[in-house]
Formats: structure tokens, C-alpha cells, sequence
């Protein structure tokens, strides 16, 4: 989880060096292009936006690219006259975005970070507060598919193999266990033990059934989770995979086919013919 990231973001100053790295081939064309984008919304914004400091930010993050793209390399902080853009003013604004509960601008503002600084795929900071995005959309998505007979119960503190949230269905009161599905780091896989025990503890949790909701776990560690679940019996498991770069699916369709397996077919009442 992301937590308080503010004391880990360090003061800039003058005389700090900036830090290049070079961009791969096929990033230069794609910077150029968002440069341009970015610069035409942010010129256009001056204009017709009272926010006059957004359209300077939207244009010098254009410039930006567009210097990317040109130089072919990274950009830790950048001056334009007395206006300065760094990276870990970019990973500040992400931070207090997501505690504010925007996780779409949060996550905007991640993917602006990521393009100016590659290397931020390897930053802990980064990788928390994105998996914390995660979380929050999956969260929402959960309280948006729930019908007039369902509750919500959030497990903001769940630990490993324990759901981040359950849907309480009626009849019968069905429990649907929904997992967040990501690595701690860029590799995607998480250790053999701590697949072990998550199998363990899920098979121990109050839940009918699982909904897992994919980001990053490599899909071989994410396949041995849903297995292992379902192995001799155990609760069935259903998966949906979010690209960081979409809007989240509809979880309704995955949630039913689920209470179908739980349910099973529905026995129906035999009709007797009237003499």
C-alpha cells in the first residue's frame, strides 16, 4: 500500500546536477507526439481556462516531451525562466492525488512521471502509490456492480490471502472474495512461500468464492493461485486482467458466473396440470 510519501520526497536545488538517461527508439516518436498534444491543449487552455497556472504546466509538460523527443534522452527537472518541473514534484502531486481519492488524475499523473523518467518503473515510491490506485479502483468498481439485495464489506487492512473487499449476495448470503492481483516489483512474481500461504489463507477465509483482478502478477504465479484455490474441492475462482491504460472493466458479468457456480443450477418448482 502507499502510504505518507511526502517526508521521502527530497528538496530541489540549483545546484543538483540533472540526471539523463536515453530513450529507446520507438519513445522518441511517441514523446514528440504527446509533447505536441500537450502543448496544443495547454496554448488552447490559456484562452478559454481560467486555471492559468494548469496551462502553463500543460504546456511546459508539452515542452518537455517535445525536448525528449529532440534530445533523445530523460529529464530529471527542467528550468523555464523562474517555473521549474522535477520529478519529485510530479511524485508529490500523484501522492496527495491519491490520498484525495483521485486515482484517474493520480494515475495520469504516474504515467506522465514514467515518460519523462523510465526509470521510475524501478522506484518503490512509484510502485506503491500505483498499486494503491489499484486498490481503490477495484474498491470502486466493487461498490458500483452491487445490486439492491448485496452489501459491500471493505478490508482495507487485509493481509496475505485475505480479501480486499466482499460482496454479500442474497439468497443464501454468498460471499464473493475480491483480490488485487500485483507483484511488489516490476518482475511480477512474488515468492514461492508467499504463494503457499496466500492458497492456505484463502482457503481458511469466509468467502464462497474469489474474484481475482489482475495488474501486474505474472500470469504462471497468478494460474498457481487459482489452482491451488480450487484444487480438492476449494472455493471457485474467477479472474478478469485491467490494463493500467483503460478504464476498468464491468465486474458484474465475472461476479454472476461465479454465484452460478456457487448456487448452481436453480431447481424449479414442478408445474402440476390443473384436472
Amino acid at each position: 500500500m502507499g502510504g505518507d510519501t511526502e517526508g521521502s520526497v527530497s528538496a530541489q536545488d540549483g545546484a543538483r546536477p540533472v540526471r539523463l538517461g536515453r530513450l529507446a527508439r520507438w519513445e522518441r516518436p511517441l514523446s514528440g507526439l504527446i509533447g505536441s498534444l500537450l502543448a496544443m491543449a495547454g496554448g488552447t487552455a490559456v484562452f478559454v481556462s481560467k486555471n492559468q497556472a494548469g496551462s502553463v504546466t500543460l504546456v511546459g509538460l508539452g515542452g518537455l516531451f517535445l525536448l525528449m523527443a529532440v534530445s533523445g534522452r530523460t529529464i530529471e527537472s527542467v528550468r523555464i525562466g523562474d517555473w521549474e518541473i522535477t520529478m519529485a514534484e510530479l511524485r508529490r502531486q500523484a501522492a496527495e492525488q491519491v490520498r484525495a481519492g483521485l486515482n484517474e488524475r493520480a494515475q495520469a499523473t504516474l504515467d506522465v512521471l514514467k515518460n519523462l523518467d523510465p526509470g521510475a518503473d524501478r522506484d518503490p515510491e512509484v510502485h506503491a502509490l500505483e498499486i494503491t490506485v489499484f486498490e481503490n479502483r477495484l474498491l470502486g468498481a466493487v461498490e458500483a456492480l452491487r445490486a439492491e439485495n448485496e452489501q459491500v464489506e471493505r478490508h482495507l487492512t487485509a493481509g496475505l490471502g485475505e480479501p480486499l473487499a466482499v460482496l454479500v449476495s442474497q439468497p443464501r448470503d454468498v460471499r464473493i472474495g475480491f483480490f488485487a492481483a500485483y507483484a511488489q516489483d516490476i518482475s511480477g512474481h512474488i515468492s514461492r512461500t508467499s504463494l503457499q500461504n496466500f492458497i492456505q489463507r484463502a482457503h481458511e477465509a469466509d468467502c464462497a468464492a474469489y474474484l481475482f483482478v489482475n495488474g501486474t502478477l505474472h500470469p504462471e504465479d497468478l494460474t498457481t493461485l487459482v489452482q491451488g484455490i480450487e484444487r480438492d474441492g476449494g472455493q471457485p475462482v474467477g479472474v478478469e486482467t485491467w490494463s493500467p491504460t483503460a478504464q476498468p472493466t464491468n465486474l458484474r458479468p465475472a461476479v454472476d458466473r461465479l454465484l452460478a457456480r456457487v448456487r448452481g443450477p436453480e431447481i424449479e418448482t414442478p408445474t402440476i396440470p390443473r384436472q
